[in-house]
């Protein structure tokens, strides 16, 4: 991975270039940003750099030998530690799985969770990062640099570590060997211990600008018209990731199912309700808080519609004509309302909730809060 392949980010990638040309590379950063803004290609790029044996003013040379090795995720001394399901019988360390890390990550730069657990074949299972994890890193770290230079530990996704994991790695992370960097790429510090942040130094990835992000999307997607592919860029909020399957129409599918979902909340029909309830519980963890997210967009949009800022508005198509609907239903008691159910559900299904009751007792709150005498239609 080399800068040059990264959307946008112009501005951070010239001042990582620029500490590294300057010396001034610290020995743990933590590239923070929200999902699809490139939190994984970016650490990728910056050890790319950092191995690169004639690196340009404004990223690696791509010729080299270390270079040729990054490509393909296969330089030794870049370690990887990664998110990974604990299954009986199964070594719960990296190593198994780094042949399909590495093919998903070639695959798409910008992975997320989700596509990872389904590579795995883990849908309803939680990726987790234990101690074998951190014994496995001790051990890879205590090894010299295979190429005399610069060693790179590559935690992706560091909000999953478990605290024995996190606590065993506190020591070699604030002291790590000379030469030896620490790159973590995640989307949130929230659930990470606050010792590991005082250890490193952060790097705040931002969501993708809407411009660059719409030409990246019709680079990917010749046959995308310019008009659709900035609707799709603005609705997406940044996410390149949530911006490809509205492209590619992946999305349209958990519209349908919000749309129809609501409707059948709203006019109290349990019978729908619960045909629902068994579809949600078998769509897997990290879906069902996509829905919760999916859902509070369509209320912001709603609530967007309902104070007359049309500019403001990122829908459109048939989701457009339903925020329009939707808009006119609700008000502010209702929308608050409805923002704190959402939320609330979101929340406890990263707590395992059983999804089921959840639900079940979610649809039920949305219809009383969407009961106002008007039409959801």
């Amino acid at each position: 991975m080399q800068f040059n392949k990264i959307i946008g980010q112009a501005a951070l990638k010239a001042r990582l270039i620029g500490n590294i040309r300057e010396g001034r590379v610290p020995h743990a950063q933590f590239f923070l940003g929200p999902r699809g803004s490139g939190v994984l290609p970016l650490a990728l790029a910056y050890a790319t750099y950092l191995f690169c044996e004639h690196p340009g003013e404004g990223d690696s040379c791509g010729r080299c030998n270390a270079c040729k090795m990054m490509a393909k995720l296969a330089h030794p001394d870049l370690n990887m530690a990664f998110p990974i399901f604990f299954v009986d019988k199964k070594p719960r360390t990296c190593d198994y799985y780094t042949e399909d890390w590495r093919d998903a990550v070639l695959e798409e730069p910008y992975l997320d969770a989700d596509q990872w657990r389904e590579r795995l074949k883990g849908e309803n299972k939680q990726l987790r990062m234990g101690v074998d994890i951190a014994g496995e890193m001790l051990r890879k770290l205590s090894l010299k640099a295979f190429r005399g230079g610069w060693k790179v530990m590559l935690i992706w996704l560091p909000e999953m570590m478990d605290p024995l994991m996190a606590n065993k790695i506190l020591k070699v992370l604030e002291e790590p060997a000379p030469g030896t960097v620490f790159l973590l790429a995640g989307h949130t510090h929230d659930r990470i211990l606050p010792t590991i942040l005082s250890r490193t130094q952060l790097v705040k990835v931002p969501a993708l600008d809407p411009g660059e992000l719409a030409s990246a999307l019709q680079e990917r997607y010749p046959e995308l018209a310019s008009e659709t592919a900035r609707h799709i860029a603005a609705r997406s909020e940044g996410d390149l990731l949530e911006a490809m399957a509205m492209a590619e129409g992946r999305e349209e599918e958990v519209f349908v199912f919000l749309r129809d979902w609501l409707r059948a909340c709203y006019a109290g029909k349990m019978g729908e309700v619960v045909a629902f309830t068994d579809y949600f519980a078998k769509m897997g963890r990290e879906k069902q808080k996509g829905l919760m997210r999916y859902a509070l967009y369509v209320i912001r949009q709603a609530l967007l519609q309902r104070q007359d800022l049309p500019q403001l508005i990122a829908s459109f198509g048939e989701e457009m004509e339903f925020v329009r609907k939707f808009g006119a239903l609700l008000d502010a008691w209702a929308t608050e309302g409805l923002r704190r159910a959402l939320e609330e559900a979101h929340a406890q299904l990263e707590r395992n909730a059983n999804p089921k009751v959840l639900f079940l007792d979610l649809s039920y709150a949305l219809g009383t809060l969407m009961r106002p005498e008007r039409h959801l239609a």
